[in-house]
């Protein structure tokens, strides 16, 4: 900093041969010299020099390499007022400068804030820096200006840097968002509340008059991807009010499409995000921006948050990594296939061979190749692998349902997956994990759309085992009950395979529907208690927690009675700790369906009535008449199975019940804890003993919420009450493995909310220990699941099916079954009895 008087700032400025810039005009009129000394500031390209004069601000404009002088109001630093700038990135907007000033001069002009409006102008080919430059008006306005430097986000990051305000406001310059917004976009700020807020479209009361259906639909789709990152509605939205030092902190190199994305999804921890809403109107002068570039960047940003390195690979390089592979692998594939060898070794042989060829040539052939080679970079690229293995597996096994081993559609269709497999982990390989790894809801949302996909995929791909076909034989003999279970399941049966065919994936598809209500139910529940980011980690542990992931590929008695579960809790809690009294007829309705589908679910009954005897609230609820109305409609919904056991002598009553009971002595304890060890995971009963102790503490505060308390409550009541039922059961009769699955519905709200919290204060180690072994734990369960449908549809290489065993040889059993029956009749001349 130069301390100088006004009169030699011209001689200074010129004769400092660091600075790169002129100074074309200076009106001594403005130059006069108070005692406390403002800043005069001149920014470039490679940094900034100071010098003391009064009230301004000069700018370089780069191109002609000229200085821009704005007298301003100052920003009264130090008082207790926040400062705002407004920050509008600029290209060809020369028609719409002076008309959005002059809507955002009536805008500040009634806020109390103090704000500066910094253009940033990226190559301008009409006049638009030149109506910035003419602006008159009482609004302190800058202007950055880059020739060599284009993006929308990087415009964004430069405007940040030179901000003098401690809160930004970004926004488009074609008038589309309105600046009447913007006081609405700052309160959460000034109030401490949040750290970012969005102009949102896509909330209720947001808008965008005058599009048609189809832009209207293009746009939400164009969404759908950036959604991986974020819970926002509106992810792409230009218009947002951030803290300055939030958008500084971005982690990741600012690029791309849309810097709001780039924030929501980089910022670790996550900022506290929330939406207010606009309307948005089209431009009414000027051209638009969008184009091919600018959707390749936004497609180049959302690859680099999910970890994906497209610089890695050129366009000529892709292809001969997909060329080397496809070939390579469709070859090897045919030539195997001819050898008579099992499918399994072919396909396995022919992928993992061409894969990893592709892999080594593109990588030997790289300037950065000791970067691929080395083995973190190569165990990335065989994790990816193996995962696109398991969908190539479902798919070859489909297709040779469909068609035979020796069609060509097969390779084809196998070798077709190869590309996009090679290519995905080609890339991640090439060091993404580091920002993958921190985008978490992205992780999350590919964990529960890989094993959904996997699980459709393989669906009726492996056999019906014994108890499937024993279901599958009540849905051929439908009554309103049978000897061990309600009739539930096999009307699930009965429904897919009379709208599919009689097949294993018709058979399956209702135990698929009800894990699919069973994860719409706990993501509901767990945002009710604890929020959408919790929400989000309930679907993953539904997805990947062994118990409900196998509900939802085998049919039994339990998949139904878990999506009854889960809709019961959600109803419950909705009643019992919402106070809405209308929820107890959904709660009525699924304890009904539940009872039709498992009596186990009646263990709930206690549960409730324990809840509303020691939480003091929920005691009214004996002298209101919905909770009755409640049992009434389960009792309706459960009285064909009532009338059935009255008419059969109570035989399934009794069997579940007297002979469970009269049967003989077994100590089972401890094979009760196994089974929920092995339903759970060691990771997540330690995630159930974390969250409890967690909430527990805090729910004792003498500051806590009542919330906090009575969802602790609720959750101890709802799972241990059934779990006491089943200790007591175990210690002197036999339990079955999947008995207590159901229960721990209750607990996965709580195992949610900590499924990333490092914990603080006491008791920090757990917390911080299961936050690093969930991670290992969901990849091991994920190829787990993949390797075991493998395995059961086309078997895996050097592991023979066990022989004896009840899960296979159905169809083998059946085939043999009809050529003695047919062989019989022609020799009879009759079919045998």
């Amino acid at each position: 900093m130069l301390p100088v008087c006004g009169d030699s700032i011209p001689e200074i400025l010129g004769g400092c041969s660091s600075f790169p810039c002129h100074l074309l005009s200076l009106s001594r009129s403005f130059l006069h010299l108070p005692d406390d000394h403002s800043r005069f500031r001149v920014f470039n390209p490679t940094g900034s020099i100071g010098c003391r004069v009064h009230h301004f601000f000069i700018f370089p404009c780069y191109s002609q390499c000229r200085i821009r002088i704005v007298p301003r109001s100052p920003m009264q630093r130090g008082s207790a007022t926040m400062n705002v700038s407004i920050i509008i990135p600029t290209r060809n907007e020369q028609e719409n400068i002076a008309p959005l000033l002059d809507r955002l001069g009536n805008t500040v002009s009634k806020s109390p804030t103090s704000c500066e409006i910094i253009f940033v102008d990226d190559s301008s080919t009409d006049e638009t820096r030149s109506a910035i430059n003419a602006y008159q008006g009482p609004l302190p306005v800058r202007l950055v200006c880059r020739d060599n430097e284009t993006g929308l986000a990087s415009a964004v990051c430069a405007g940040a840097h030179v901000a003098e305000g401690d809160l930004l406001v970004v926004m488009d310059a074609d008038l589309s968002h309105p600046p009447e917004a913007i006081p609405a976009l700052l309160q959460p700020l000034l109030d401490g509340s949040h750290d970012m807020v969005i102009g949102s479209r896509y909330v209720q009361g947001g808008s965008t008059p005058g599009w048609p259906a189809l832009r209207r639909a293009a746009s939400r789709l164009a969404t759908l991807p950036a959604r991986l990152f974020t819970a926002v509605h509106d992810p792409l939205a230009g218009f947002f009010a951030i803290r300055k030092e939030s958008l500084l902190a971005v982690r990741q190199p600012a690029g791309g499409f849309k810097i709001g994305l780039q924030i929501l999804a980089a910022s670790d921890p996550p900022l506290r995000t929330t939406e207010v809403p606009v309307t948005f109107v089209d431009r009414n002068r000027g051209a638009s921006k969008m184009n091919a570039g600018v959707i390749g960047a936004y497609l180049r940003q959302l690859a680099a948050l999910g970890g994906l390195d497209f610089h890695a690979l050129s366009a000529g390089r892709t292809l001969l990594l997909a060329g080397i592979v496809f070939v390579l692998d469709f070859l090897l594939f045919q030539h195997l296939s001819g050898k008579r060898i099992t499918i399994d070794i072919v396909h396995i042989t022919s992928f993992l061979a061409a894969c990893n060829l592709g892999y080594v040539l593109t990588a030997t052939t790289s300037a950065t190749s000791a970067r691929y080679l080395c083995a973190r970079s190569f165990l990335r690229f065989q994790f990816v692998l193996i995962l696109f293995l398991f969908v190539r597996g479902g798919l070859v096994a489909l297709l040779i349902a469909r068609f035979s081993e020796s069609a060509s559609i097969v390779p084809l269709a196998a070798a077709a997956i190869s590309i996009p497999a090679a290519t995905t982990a080609y890339l991640f390989a090439a060091g993404g994990e580091s920002r993958f790894q921190h985008n978490w809801r992205a992780v999350a949302l590919l964990i529960v759309l890989y094993t959904i996909f996997l699980r459709l995929l393989y669906l009726g791909s492996y056999e019906l085992i014994q108890e499937e076909a024993y279901y599958w034989n009540y849905s051929q003999h439908l009554a309103m009950g049978y000897l061990d279970h309600p009739p539930m399941v096999a009307l699930l049966i009965w429904l897919g395979t009379h709208l599919f065919g009689p097949t294993e994936f018709a058979v399956r598809l209702g135990a698929f529907s009800c894990w699919l209500v069973t994860a719409f139910f706990v993501h509901r529940l767990t945002a009710a208690m604890f929020g959408k980011h919790a929400a989000l980690n309930a679907l993953v542990l539904v997805a990947a927690l062994p118990f409900y992931f196998g509900v939802a590929v085998v049919i039994t008695p339990d998949s139904p009675l878990v999506a009854c579960w889960a809709g019961a809790l959600y109803y419950l809690h909705k009643a019992l700790v919402q106070g809405n009294a209308r929820a107890w007829l959904g709660a009525g309705v699924f304890l009904g369906l539940g009872l039709a589908s498992k009596y186990t679910i009646a263990l709930l009954g206690p549960a409730v009535l324990l809840f509303m005897l020691i939480d003091r609230s929920s005691r009214h609820w004996f002298r209101r008449p919905q909770p009755y109305l409640a049992a009434l409609i389960a009792v309706a919904l459960f009285s064909p199975v009532i009338l059935w056991n009255y008419q059969h002598g109570w035989v399934s009553f009794l069997f579940q019940s007297q002979h469970r009971i009269l049967d003989v002595f077994h100590f089972s304890t401890p094979e009760l804890a196994a089974t929920i060890l092995l339903l759970l995971t060691p990771t997540g009963l330690l995630a159930i003993w974390v969250a409890t102790r967690r909430y527990f503490l805090e729910a004792i505060e003498p500051s806590a919420p009542l919330a906090l308390h009575r969802n602790w409550l609720f959750t101890l009541c709802m799972a241990l009450t059934p779990l006491t039922v089943f200790v007591a059961f175990s210690l002197s009769k036999e339990v079955k493995l999947n008995w207590t699955g159901p229960l721990w519905l209750a607990f996965l709200p709580l195992m949610a909310a900590s499924l990333r919290h490092h914990g603080n204060g006491t008791g920090r180690k757990l917390p911080a220990l299961l936050s690093r072994l969930w991670p290992p734990t969901l990849a091991i369960l994920i190829v787990g699941y993949g390797f075991t449908l493998h395995y059961f549809s086309l078997g895996l290489p050097g592991i023979p099916f066990a022989a004896g065993t009840f899960l296979f040889g159905g169809s083998d059993l059946a085939g043999k079954i009809e050529q003695t029956v047919r062989r019989l009749e022609v020799g009879r001349g009759r079919p045998p009895v």
